[in-house]
């Protein structure tokens, strides 16, 4: 689990008192010299750089890394005596290597000017007060040029903290031909598509996999089931499907919201996928791409990898299932950009932060990988996002309930949700009890910011 950000805060300003006892010759001289030091100082000033720094999370080889650099050298032609230095932190796992070195720089008040950090994390952050409100910099056309579930993801309260240029939504992929040869119907609109609006219920998708598990003879459904930030990412649109969440408004109550009957039932959906043999606990590598898993929830980026290397594969995209009729929900997310309050130079910062998730950049990462334009102008437009099976993620972002909580204890509720599926994967006790030690575990840490 990431390490939740501490509030840095701020050492105590030493207050000086101090009494000057001059004649008014000694005042004048004093005075003369020090208009002209100021102006030789004010004049140094103006010729020294504006140096801007900015941390990410992406090698510089990376497509998004590349963008970044890209992006960072425009900014310097364009505003004269500039400097910005992107420096690549690259993260490894669940992102260590880049977290623990800006959890270090939190610690003791060292940031840089620009930030990149996962959007569902933007609460911590402005918990810790070190992110600085892009709108009161930013104008509003800029702002409503993005798509409404970035700066909706990046707000906290009535402040918008980060942006990006591009949207993940994570879809579940299906084999056609292993639902065919097991009668499968595949629900289909009158353009032969698998539609948001035909989406399986839970009852659905049990029915269903249960024909391909006797026809296939093994677990014929891939999930990932190690404990990271996966699981709340990709499984936990299952819950919240069932019109449930996982905390209350402020963001820090789970009892009565982590243990209700419909977070308990959305549980105990996926504890009978584990107990009937529908999902393994032990997946296959690459059991979707090799034709071993009928069905597989993996994120975007496979599209690219099975239409390169297993290109007689016959695939598509179905919709999330869902708990209850009306509720669809499904993955959503990625790493944003934000100016910290740390900047000598916040204006300059926060247009930094836009020009680095500019329409350029949202064009240079769908074009270099795929990836769902985050302004309005070119995703209407956008070729790639028209179509199905692709168009079914853009449905999924702009149609489907986020539910993922704003919440300052988020890195909690990630580990606990994690703890959870970990506990159904391996049957360690029932869902309730699970749940149980979940919500208790995330009260006591609660309880630290009740306090505040």
């Amino acid at each position: 689990m990431e390490t939740f950000p501490q509030n840095a805060g701020g050492g105590k300003r030493l207050k000086k008192l101090c009494s000057f006892f001059m004649i008014p010759a000694l005042i004048f001289g004093l005075t003369a010299c020090t208009d002209s030091a100021s102006k030789s100082a004010v004049s140094a000033s103006n010729d020294k750089p504006k140096e801007l720094t900015v941390w990410v999370h992406v090698p510089a080889e990376d497509p998004e890394g590349k963008n970044y650099d890209l992006r960072a050298k425009e900014f310097e032609q364009q505003h004269k005596n500039v400097k910005v230095t992107v420096e690549h932190i690259a993260k490894t796992g669940e992102g260590s290597g880049y977290i623990d070195r800006l959890n270090a720089a939190i610690t003791t008040g060292d940031l840089p000017d620009v930030i990149t950090l996962e959007s569902v994390h933007t609460a911590s952050y402005v918990d810790s007060d070190i992110l600085l409100p892009l709108n009161k910099y930013l104008g509003k056309d800029v702002i409503n040029s993005y798509l409404d579930t970035i700066v909706k993801s990046g707000s906290v309260g009535n402040n918008l903290y980060a942006l990006q240029s591009f949207e993940l939504s994570a879809p579940v992929f299906y084999n056609v031909d292993l639902f065919k040869a097991a009668g499968i119907e595949i629900p289909a609109d009158k353009n032969g598509n698998w539609t948001l609006d035909l989406a399986w219920s839970y009852d659905d998708f049990l029915e269903n996999t249960r024909i391909l598990k006797k026809f296939m003879g093994q677990a014929p459904v891939h999930m990932f089931t190690d404990k990271n930030g996966w699981q709340m990412y990709a499984h936990s649109p299952i819950i919240f499907s069932n019109d449930a969440q996982l905390v209350g408004k402020n963001g820090l109550d789970t009892d009565g919201y982590l243990n209700s009957k419909n977070t308990i039932e959305a549980f105990n959906f996926i504890n009978t996928l584990f107990r009937e043999g529908i999902v393994s606990p032990t997946p296959k590598e690459n059991a979707f791409a090799t034709g071993k898993a009928a069905i597989s929830f993996e994120g975007p980026w496979l599209i690219d990898a099975l239409k390169k290397d297993y290109p007689n594969l016959h695939w598509s995209l179905m919709p999330y299932p869902y708990g209850k009729k009306g509720h669809n929900s499904a993955p959503h997310g990625t790493w944003y950009v934000a100016a910290t309050k740390h900047t000598k130079y916040p204006e300059l910062a926060a247009e930094l932060v836009a020009h680095l998730t500019n329409k350029d950049s949202a064009k240079a990462m769908e074009d270099a990988a795929g990836l769902i334009p985050g302004h309005k102008e070119l995703l209407a437009s956008s070729k790639l996002y028209s179509e199905y099976p692709r168009k079914l993620m853009l449905d999924q972002l702009v149609q489907t309930a986020h539910l993922k909580p704003k919440s300052p204890i988020f890195p909690v509720l990630e580990d606990v949700f994690g703890d959870i599926m970990e506990g159904i994967t391996l049957d360690r006790d029932s869902v309730e009890n699970l749940v149980q030690a979940a919500v208790d575990k995330s009260e006591r840490e609660a309880s630290r910011f009740k306090k505040k």
